[in-house]
């Protein structure tokens, strides 16, 4: 039983880190009280003449399972369990116990967990088996910040946002339908081919990834190589060697080739034009989910996956926003001149704080990708204690100069060509050089741009090259998909979503169906697409999972009812799969 006093209001936070900084938070004096239950730090506060008692959760505490204890097939029936009945090695008896024992004493329910499906669902299972209430009222926020946590507290909504709650809820209602009933199906497909039985896992998000694997790996073993040659050249101007360009940057026979060097065998060529242009490079727009993915693989060679829990604990230090988003926008709501004055506070940042600030620019560069719940990624100005870990540091410090460098002004890059006429056979040599780096400068060393500065020459005049030479050249099969390839293909075929594309790709690999940095699939993996292209074709092609996603999203926009979708879905799933 609690210990804590009725009444109260009971408030879900979504993990034990994110129920403290709530707590601290609302509690009037920033000193709430610690009482243990279960061995799980339960916080009580006291604001406005209210107690608050904010317990967390784990995550999920409950799992679907099937009501049938029996293997069968195919299976459409299910119900939710808590998740330690299932899953041995589930440490969430506790958690649940806890809100058990504090049901009874609570008079009103406040959701506190993360502003999005999951979160959503997650109150709402707590809500409904472990409090037996069906609605309570609703925190929103995207920081864990002490601003933003109050303001979420008194704007709170009276009632739970139903278009999220209804899309989590299916979503979880189709992922374990066609999981469960892909791997059977699946395993009884392979028993057919092999004559034994072994159970195999899949899922519909999984299917249409790894069959992308596979259809390339199968692309790259059927290239065949086609010759092309290159004029290879350098000439010499004001003392220094520079790499020229021949105006046909691919020659498909020898012969053209051959000619080529032969009608330029002088070496001596004369300059016929020089032009000058000035070019601009704009800031990147903020980062989504995907895209601090994709850049976080590309410098720091960060798995999807890892990059995703570095995110999450900074989230949760209340460091940087809410990660989980696909927005590209920073409205002005979010007050950058006060994140950006926090921000000058840390030494790393203080000089190019001060520009942006001196400058009276706070409009940000934006991309056009938006997200219903939550902005684009971004610091919340507080600053790092000593508990981060290099790799936290690393994604923070990247996150930051991220959201610097949209405030930046544009790069100014003088471009210059030399055009160079050997005969009637044009090349060119070119050059930059860099006149202002604005916002290249907040970013780096995240990006950055090279010079090559052009001497002073005069038109018409000859210079000399020091070698024109052909090389032979052969096509190459396009490359294999690393993790943040893999992840840009997911996204642009709409397979998965921002939070789960990363735990797809590290599933694939820990079920062991693909391996290496470049991703190839296992010969399991192989046997797998085999026999679902076999038998199931439609289980790997990326439309039936990117119809489910658009399903799901006008369940979230109310277009759709739940329980009609599932039916359907159900329908559609039990036509599909029977053998």
């Amino acid at each position: 039983m609690s210990s804590i006093e009725a009444p109260y209001v009971l408030g879900i936070a979504e993990k034990p880190q994110a129920a403290r900084r709530l707590a601290y938070a609302l509690d009037a004096n920033n000193k709430p009280t610690v009482k243990k239950i279960k061995n799980i730090s339960v916080f009580v506060c006291n604001r406005e003449s209210r107690k608050i008692v904010i317990a967390p959760a784990v995550g999920h505490l409950f799992t679907l399972s099937s009501i049938s204890k029996t293997w069968n097939y195919p299976v459409l029936d299910y119900e939710w369990v808590p998740s330690h009945t299932v899953n041995k090695n589930a440490r969430t008896k506790n958690f649940t116990d806890v809100f058990k024992s504090l049901a009874k004493g609570a008079e009103d329910v406040i959701i506190m967990t993360d502003f999005d499906r999951e979160g959503e669902v997650i109150g709402y299972l707590i809500l409904k088996y472990l409090i037996g209430r069906t609605d309570a009222e609703r925190m929103k926020f995207s920081t864990l910040t002490v601003s933003d946590i109050i303001q979420a507290y008194n704007q709170r909504e009276k009632s739970l946002d139903l278009g999220f709650l209804n899309s989590g809820l299916v979503r979880h209602y189709v992922d374990w339908l066609y999981g469960i009933n892909y791997s059977r199906a699946l395993s009884l497909a392979l028993k057919k081919v092999s004559g034994q039985f072994k159970t195999i896992s899949i899922g519909r998000v999984q299917g249409p990834t790894l069959s992308s694997v596979v259809e390339l790996e199968n692309e790259i073993k059927m290239f065949l190589p086609i010759p092309f040659w290159t004029i290879e050249s350098e000439v010499v101007l004001g003392g220094k060697k520079f790499k020229t360009f021949y105006e046909k940057p691919k020659i498909e026979r020898q012969k053209e080739a051959l000619i080529v060097v032969k009608d330029c065998s002088s070496l001596v060529g004369r300059i016929t034009n020089i032009s000058e242009e000035t070019s601009y490079q704009y800031p990147f727009p903020p980062f989504d989910l995907g895209s601090l993915q994709r850049e976080a693989y590309r410098y720091f060679k960060f798995s999807p996956s890892k990059t995703l829990q570095f995110a999450e604990s900074l989230y949760l230090k209340a460091l940087i926003s809410y990660p989980r988003t696909d927005s590209q926008k920073l409205p002005m709501t979010l007050g950058h001149k006060t994140i950006l004055s926090k921000l000058g506070s840390q030494s790393d940042y203080t000089t190019f704080v001060n520009e942006i600030i001196a400058s009276k620019k706070f409009k940000p560069k934006e991309g056009k990708r938006t997200d219903a719940a939550h902005p684009a990624i971004h610091p919340t100005g507080n600053v790092p204690d000593n508990t981060l870990s290099a790799s936290e540091r690393k994604l923070y410090d990247m996150i930051v100069k991220r959201y610097l460098s949209v405030f930046g002004k544009r790069a100014e890059i003088l471009k210059g060509t030399i055009d160079i006429h050997v005969n009637s056979h044009k090349f060119e040599v070119r050059g930059s050089k860099i006149i202002d780096e604005g916002w290249i400068r907040y970013y780096k060393p995240y990006f950055s741009l090279s010079e090559q500065i052009l001497p002073n020459v005069q038109l018409n005049s000859d210079v000399n090259f020091s070698y024109i030479d052909s090389k032979e050249n052969f096509t190459s099969p396009p490359g294999r998909f690393n993790e943040s390839s893999l992840l840009k293909k997911m996204e642009t075929e709409k397979i998965g979503t921002k939070a789960t594309r990363a735990g797809i790709i590290k599933t694939l690999f820990d079920r062991g169906y693909i391996a290496g940095k470049e991703i190839t699939p296992t010969p399991l993996g192989e046997s797998v697409v085999d026999v679902l292209q076999n038998q199931y074709p439609v289980l790997v092609k990326s439309e039936m999972t990117r119809n489910l996603e658009d399903i799901m999203d006008e369940v979230e926009n109310k277009k759709k009812n739940l329980d009609t979708t599932v039916f359907t879905i159900k329908s559609e799933l039990k036509d599909l799969l029977i053998l």
